[in-house]
């Protein structure tokens, strides 16, 4: 009776310290930089996550339909993303601690790209709906929409790090440059004027700088300007399409998809141009990379502090 006893204990113990470790392991994982892409290297388009060194692959969706253009909350607790699963593109949010996602848009025409604001309170996206693409923002829980834009086609919105301002590409006398408003659609302000389509920009996290993708001397390449439209440089060169460029947090590296061997792969780049590494190698396509919060495994980010007082509080427990 003692022995039979004595093993469920350390059955029991056992459990709890995987449970200890799993736990321990979480919370160091969410520390860890994470890329999230859309594939269809299983057949369709899903979204997928990696970490920086293109290990850990997991699969975020996984329906007959395609699913594009990953987004995420800042608390890192929702992804909002396109599909067509009911018949057209539209734009969906979904609640990562248990994967179930719910419609955000319903219309019969595109609703696409959305860009989730830095303080939480809209998603932006473009939409034909009014028959010209145009800029919309909503509210998460989808009351609340309004068109920001009303002339000429518009792409790709892009938020700042203050949640201010609105980066995106319009189509002005068949020429795509890129245009900053404020987040009411106010005060328009065209920061490109080349002869090439620029496309997909993106804010570094401090503001002050704006990622894009432009084919300005003759093949798509990435290229980084002030936020201002000056000083505008070459981040890329070869002679294959590069687009959907991403800034990591700390603004020191650039993930960003191109053709350079042969079919759509996600890269990592240096911010001077330096150092570029392949993170995904399969015959599918990889595209529309973007970074995850770093509280994506937990429902609050992770520190030091909260890791040790967390794993102080279970090892007390234990010994309670």
């Amino acid at each position: 009776m003692k022995q039979k006893f004595a093993d469920t204990v350390s059955r029991i113990a056992g459990i709890f310290v995987c449970f200890l470790l799993a736990l321990n392991l979480c919370v160091h994982a969410s520390d860890v930089p994470y890329i999230t892409f859309s594939s269809n290297r299983s057949g369709n388009y899903d979204i997928y996550i990696m970490d920086i060194k293109g290990k850990n692959l997991q699969k975020l969706t996984n329906h007959p339909g395609n699913e594009y253009s990953p987004a995420f909350s800042p608390d890192g607790r929702w992804m909002t993303y396109v599909s067509n699963r009911d018949g057209n593109l539209e734009v969906y949010v979904m609640y990562l601690n248990t994967r179930i996602s719910h419609r955000l848009t319903n219309h019969p025409r595109h609703d696409v790209n959305p860009a989730w604001s830095p303080d939480g309170r809209w998603i932006a996206f473009e939409s034909n709906r009014d028959g010209m693409f145009d800029i919309y923002k909503i509210e998460p829980d989808g009351s609340n929409l309004q068109r920001l834009t009303h002339e000429r086609d518009n792409y790709n919105p892009a938020w700042s790090p203050d949640s201010q301002s609105i980066a995106f590409a319009a189509n002005e006398a068949k020429n795509i440059d890129i245009y900053v408003m404020n987040a009411d659609g106010g005060k328009l302000k065209r920061l490109t004027k080349q002869a090439q389509a620029e496309t997909v920009p993106t804010w570094s996290s401090n503001g002050k700088q704006i990622a894009f993708s432009t084919g300005l001397l003759g093949n798509r390449d990435i290229y980084i300007m002030n936020a201002d439209g000056t000083n505008v440089r070459r981040l890329t060169h070869h002679p294959a399409k590069d687009g959907s460029p991403a800034w990591v947090p700390n603004d020191q590296l650039i993930v960003f998809s191109a053709e350079w061997e042969g079919n759509d792969d996600i890269y990592l780049i240096d911010v001077d141009g330096n150092n570029r590494r392949r993170l995904t190698d399969d015959p599918g396509v990889d595209r529309s990379p973007t970074w995850l919060p770093a509280g994506f495994f937990l429902s609050v980010s992770p520190t030091t502090e909260t890791h040790t007082t967390l794993w102080g509080r279970l090892k007390q427990s234990a010994r309670d």
